[in-house]
């Protein structure tokens, strides 16, 4: 793992390079999807989304992440100092609280200037799977988020023991995902498809490769808080069909030629 690269001069975090060049390669996505199927966006709609969504994200995780640590290690004396505090800058926060963040952020931009939620949601999800897969590899290098040691892992670059590389897992999860989405394109037959079958497959995906992550305890009752979390999702994803199924959805706008 490689948590920090020097560029000119300046150390800058691993994970905060993977997240900006995911977050370019996402809004590329989105771009370049804007105008397929049903779907009938402007450029600068989907910009302005896409970076809605991350500040969302960025505001949502350090929250989640906040609240966590404040609950584990509040009483320690030494968490309340200055030099603690800046060790939490650099990290990349929790991801479950970066996906409630974006997606209430986006919600806003959507009521404000009456796009259609289904149609957004179609546009966004396969961004969100890229967006996953760089965020991931950010974790692999720098050395958050790992998994249980094994003889077949990866030992870390400061570490002794070699370890699952669970974060790779996930960013090869995510990024299948998406490839069979992009391949297969569900939301042309079925609009607003996309949505639930993320939440669904993601939170299935996230309960099982939870049992190979080895960092400190992040739970209670023998599963970690996003196990609980992912357990608590996947009555949301089949309420999100449900509701899809329920919903009709328009016919893309005439284009301006």
């Amino acid at each position: 793992m490689y948590p920090y690269v020097e560029v000119f001069g300046l150390i800058i975090p691993s994970y905060m390079i993977m997240a900006l060049v995911g977050l370019i390669f996402a809004l590329a996505l989105a771009l370049l999807r804007r105008k397929s199927g049903r779907l009938n966006f402007e450029a600068e709609d989907v910009i302005l989304m896409i970076l809605v969504a991350a500040i969302g994200a960025m505001a949502g995780s350090k929250i989640f992440q906040l609240i966590g640590v404040i609950a584990r290690d509040g009483s320690e004396p030494s968490f309340w100092t200055l030099a603690h505090w800046k060790t939490l800058i650099p990290t990349a926060g929790v991801f479950y609280g970066g996906l409630i963040g974006g997606f209430f952020a986006v919600l806003l931009y959507i009521n404000k200037n009456k796009l259609e939620f289904w149609k957004v949601a179609d546009l966004m999800v396969p961004s969100i799977l890229l967006f996953c897969t760089f965020g991931r590899i950010g974790c692999f290098l720098a050395g958050c988020c790992y998994g249980k040691e094994a003889h077949w892992g990866i030992v870390p670059l400061h570490g002794t023991e070699p370890l699952i590389p669970v974060q790779l897992f996930e960013a090869g999860f995510t990024f299948v995902t998406l490839i069979v989405l992009l391949i297969l394109r569900p939301e042309r037959k079925r609009p607003g498809i996309l949505l639930p079958v993320y939440v669904l497959t993601y939170a299935v995906g996230r309960f099982i490769l939870e049992f190979f992550r080895g960092d400190m305890q992040r739970g209670v009752y023998l599963l970690s808080t996003s196990q609980w979390l992912s357990l608590l999702l996947i009555p949301v994803g089949i309420y999100l069909l449900i509701r899809r199924n329920k919903t009709q959805i328009s016919p893309p706008a005439p284009k301006n030629e």
